[in-house]
C-alpha cells in the first residue's frame, strides 16, 4: 500500500470515527428525550377537553416534542443501526431504549388520535390517555329504571386504575353552574350501582414490574353531543370514598336526574 493510499485510508477512518462518535451523542440525546417524554408518554399533543362551558383545545408541548423526535428515530435507527452497534455498550443500550421508546410514543399517539379523544366513536374526555377494555353501549337497571350507558372502559391515571363510565346527559339551565359537587350529585347513583354490583371488577391491567393492577377508582364522563360538538363534565372517586358515602347515606336514591332519556 502506497503512502497516498494510507493517507486516504486514514482520512476515511477518521471520518468514520467522527460518525460513530456523533452516533454516540445522538444515542444519549434520544435517551434524555425519552425520559422527558415519559411525563406525557402516549398522550396526544392536541386534545379537546370537555367542560361545563363546552370544550377547549389543550396543547401538550412535551408530547409534541416526543412525536417529532420519535419520527426522527423511526428513520435514524434502521439507517444507522450498524454504526450504533459500534459505540460503547452503555451509550448503545441507552440509545436503543430511548429510540424505541420514542417510536412507541408515536404509535400510541396515532392510536389515541385515531380512536380516542372527544368526538367520533372514541371515548369521551380521556385526557389524551388511551382507554383499555372498552365495552359497547348497554343498559343498566337501577331501582326499576333503565339507563343508557354509552360505554365503559379503564384508564390508567396517576391516582390508579379507574373504571370509567360514559353517560349521555342532557344539560339544562335548571342544572345551574356545573361544578364538582353538582356533577357528583348527578353521577353518584351510577358510581354506587357500579360499586355494589362489582362492575368495576370487569377490568384489570398487567403493569410492567408491578404485576396485576386492579381498579381503585370509579369515574363518570357526563357528555352531550350536538353534531360534531361535544360538551361535558367528568368526575371520579376512589372506591374507599364511594364506600364511605354509601355507608353515610344508605337510603340515597339511585336515580340520575336527566340523562335517562338520551
Amino acid at each position: 500500500m502506497t503512502e497516498q493510499d494510507q493517507g486516504v485510508q486514514t482520512a476515511e477512518d477518521r471520518k468514520e470515527a467522527l460518525k460513530t462518535k456523533r452516533s454516540g451523542r445522538i444515542c444519549i440525546a434520544l435517551f434524555v428525550a425519552f425520559l422527558i417524554v415519559l411525563l406525557s408518554f402516549g398522550r396526544a399533543p392536541l386534545r379537546r377537553v370537555a367542560g361545563d362551558d363546552g370544550s377547549r383545545i389543550d396543547f401538550n408541548l412535551i408530547s409534541l416534542l416526543g412525536v417529532g423526535i420519535g419520527v426522527f428515530a423511526v428513520f435514524y435507527l434502521p439507517i444507522s443501526f450498524r454504526r450504533i452497534l459500534r459505540v460503547s455498550t452503555a451509550r448503545k443500550v441507552l440509545g436503543l431504549i430511548g429510540g424505541f421508546g420514542l417510536v412507541v410514543h408515536v404509535l400510541l399517539v396515532l392510536l389515541v388520535s385515531g380512536s380516542g379523544g372527544l368526538g367520533g366513536g372514541g371515548p369521551v374526555a380521556t385526557g389524551g390517555r388511551p382507554s383499555m377494555g372498552r365495552s359497547g353501549a348497554e343498559e343498566w337497571v337501577i331501582d326499576g329504571e333503565k339507563y343508557r350507558i354509552a360505554a365503559t372502559y379503564s384508564l390508567v391515571l396517576p391516582e390508579g386504575l379507574q373504571y370509567t363510565i360514559e353517560y349521555p346527559y342532557r344539560f339544562r339551565p335548571s342544572d345551574g353552574q356545573m361544578n364538582d359537587r353538582r356533577a357528583l350529585e348527578i353521577v353518584f347513583p351510577l358510581m354506587k350501582h357500579a360499586y355494589e354490583q362489582g362492575l368495576y371488577k370487569r377490568v384489570s391491567v398487567a403493569k410492567l414490574g408491578k404485576g396485576k393492577l386492579n381498579p381503585s377508582r370509579i369515574g363518570v364522563a357526563l357528555f352531550q353531543k350536538q353534531g360534531s360538538y361535544v360538551g361535558g363534565y367528568r368526575v371520579g372517586l376512589s372506591l374507599a370514598d364511594i364506600k364511605k358515602r354509601i355507608e353515610a347515606n344508605p337510603t340515597t336514591s339511585t336515580a340520575p336526574a336527566a340523562g335517562a332519556g338520551l
